[in-house]
């Protein structure tokens, strides 16, 4: 369970990063190319942005692949944060999803913990329970 969060929870926390640090421009969607069919089908992106501010200052057009964009963005302008010639979309569907779904199984485990405690707790306090006397012999008496 701990495995399952966490391979849920470190991708997550790693696109929220990377989309929250950088340096940020506003790109344009120039093509996507997708490759494979059905549920197998991978879409990639390309699309210019600037860099170093505007191109009468000194900045420079950047040409490169941009992560998360899709088929329906082409032509659009989209907000990014880039590394690189690399840019990712600053949308954080992807990043709360994965966030999420990792603290799903530790909030259960926190409760199992929990309920376990609280059962085992109950029945040590129960009328006729046996109870630890509370000496170093070890022994047990009936409440």
């Amino acid at each position: 369970m701990v495995l399952m969060s966490a391979a849920l929870l470190v991708p997550g926390i790693f696109f929220l990063v990377q989309r929250e640090t950088g340096t940020r421009a506003i790109a344009t969607i120039d093509s996507c190319q997708t490759t494979g069919a059905g549920r197998y089908a991978d879409t990639e992106c390309s699309g210019s942005w600037i860099v170093g501010g505007s191109l009468l200052e000194g900045g420079s057009v950047v040409v490169g692949t941009i992560q998360g964009a899709g088929d329906g963005d082409v032509g659009k302008t989209m907000d990014v944060t880039v590394a690189g010639d690399q840019a990712y979309s600053r949308d954080l569907k992807l990043p709360a999803l994965l966030i999420g779904f990792g603290l799903v199984p530790i909030g259960f485990a926190v409760l199992v913990v929990l309920g376990y405690a609280r059962q085992r707790r109950a029945t040590a306090t129960a009328p006729g329970a046996q109870v630890p006397d509370g000496g170093a012999s070890g022994k047990w008496r009936v409440k």
